[in-house]
C-alpha cells in the first residue's frame, strides 16, 4: 500500500488554508465522501471570506463565466465577469470548482485554468487571500472524471481519505445524526471501506465498488441521509422506511440498520436512566449498550451527566464507555461543561487508557 495514497480531512483543510492563495488544490476522493462540504469548512476558519460554490458538472459554456462588453470609450472590447466570482467586491473569497473533472467541455476548463494557476479572472487579479480549489471524483471509480495534462499540471492534486467511522459519529454529534445510524457505523466500520482495499467486491457488500453494479450503497452521504429517514420512522412506518433505506444504502445495510432499529426499541429509556441509574436494565447485547451511548450523547446534559455516567459504569464491557469518553472530549460545547463535573474527570479518567487519551 502506499504510504502517501490518503491525506486525512483535517490535515487538508489546513494544507487549503495555509497555501490555497497561491496554489490551487484539486481534492480528489471517493464518491459520497463530503468533498463538496470541505467549502464549509474552510469558511466556518475563514470568517471574513465570502464563499464562492461553482458545480462545473451544470456549466455548459464559459460564457455562464463571463460575458462580453464593449468600452465605447477606449473603442476596445472587454469580458464581464460572473458576479459570483466577487471580482467586484474586492474582498477575499473562497471559490470551489465542485466536479472539476465532469465538465464535458474543454473550453470551459479552459476558462478556470488562469483562476486556478495564476490567481486571475481575465485582466483582473484576486483578492491575495483569496483562495481558489478544485474537487473531483477518483478515475478509477470511472465516473467520468477526467483532466487533460496540461491541465492537471496547474493544480497539486490531493487525494482525501474516507473519514473513519469514529469520525463520523463526531460529525453526527454536530449534526443530529440518528443514534441509531451512529451506533451501526460504530459496530461496522467496514461501512466506509475504500473499494481500493477490496479486490473481490463480494468482500463487502456495503460499500461502491467499480466491479459491481450496485443501484444504492453506503457513502457519508448516504447515511446522512439514512439518518434523515431514520428520524421520520415513526411517522412512515416500518416498511416503508426499510424500502426507502434500501433505495439509499442498498439493501445489506439498510435491513441491518432496521435491525438495530428493532433493538433500541427494547432498551431502557432515558428517563429511567435517570430516574434510577442504580436499578435501570443492563442490556446484554454490547451492541444494544452501544446504541444507548449514541442515545446519550444527543440527551445528556450537565444536570443528567452524573446519572448516565453512574448507569453506564455497570456495563460489563469497556468498549461503549471508551466511545462515550472518546465522543464527548470531541464536543466543542459538550465537553466545556463535562469537564467541570467531577463524576466525568473521574470517569475520563478512569478508562482514558482505552481511547488514547
Amino acid at each position: 500500500m502506499n504510504l502517501y495514497r490518503n491525506i486525512n480531512r483535517a490535515d487538508l483543510v489546513q494544507a487549503i488554508l495555509t497555501l490555497g492563495n497561491e496554489i490551487s488544490f484539486l481534492v480528489e476522493g471517493h464518491i459520497g465522501s463530503s468533498k463538496s462540504s470541505l467549502i464549509n469548512d474552510l469558511a466556518d476558519a475563514l470568517p471574513t471570506h465570502t464563499p464562492v460554490y461553482i458545480d462545473m458538472a451544470c456549466i455548459t459554456d464559459a460564457g455562464d463565466f463571463q460575458l462580453p462588453a464593449l468600452d465605447h470609450a477606449n473603442k476596445v472590447s472587454q469580458y464581464y465577469p460572473n458576479e459570483s466570482l466577487g471580482l467586484h467586491t474586492g474582498k477575499p473569497m473562497i471559490i470551489m470548482f465542485d466536479e472539476l473533472g465532469k465538465s464535458g467541455n474543454q473550453g470551459v476548463i479552459n476558462a478556470v485554468l488562469p483562476a486556478l494557476n495564476e490567481r486571475r479572472w481575465g485582466n483582473t487579479y484576486f483578492h491575495p487571500d483569496t483562495i481558489v480549489f478544485a474537487t473531483t471524483n477518483l478515475g478509477k471509480e470511472n465516473v467520468g472524471d477526467i483532466l487533460k495534462p496540461h491541465a492537471a499540471n496547474r493544480i497539486t492534486r490531493a487525494q482525501m481519505a474516507k473519514l473513519t467511522g469514529s469520525e463520523f459519529i463526531t460529525y453526527g454529534q454536530r449534526h443530529n445524526l440518528h443514534p441509531v445510524v451512529s451506533a451501526w457505523v460504530d459496530r461496522n466500520p467496514h461501512c466506509f471501506a475504500s473499494y481500493e482495499d477490496v479486490d473481490d467486491p463480494a468482500d463487502n457488500e456495503l460499500i461502491y465498488h467499480p466491479k459491481a453494479v450496485r443501484p444504492a450503497f453506503v457513502t457519508h452521504r448516504s447515511m446522512s441521509r439514512a439518518s434523515l429517514i431514520m428520524h421520520k420512522r415513526e411517522v412512515l412506518g416500518d416498511d416503508a422506511t426499510t424500502h426507502l433505506l434500501c433505495g439509499t444504502i442498498g439493501a445489506p445495510a439498510a435491513l441491518q440498520l432496521m435491525t438495530f432499529a428493532v433493538l433500541a426499541d427494547q432498551l431502557p429509556t432515558r428517563h429511567e436512566i435517570i430516574a434510577n441509574p442504580d436499578a435501570a436494565q443492563i442490556p446484554d447485547n454490547p451492541s444494544a449498550m452501544v446504541l444507548l451511548v449514541c442515545q446519550a450523547l444527543g440527551w445528556v446534559q450537565r444536570d443528567t451527566l452524573s446519572s448516565w455516567l453512574r448507569y453506564m459504569d455497570r456495563f460489563p464491557i469497556n468498549e461503549p464507555k471508551a466511545l462515550f469518553a472518546l465522543q464527548m472530549t470531541k464536543n466543542d460545547t459538550k465537553i466545556e461543561w463535562a469537564s467541570k463535573v467531577q463524576a466525568f474527570t473521574d470517569f475520563n479518567r478512569q478508562y482514558a487508557h482505552l481511547y488514547g487519551a
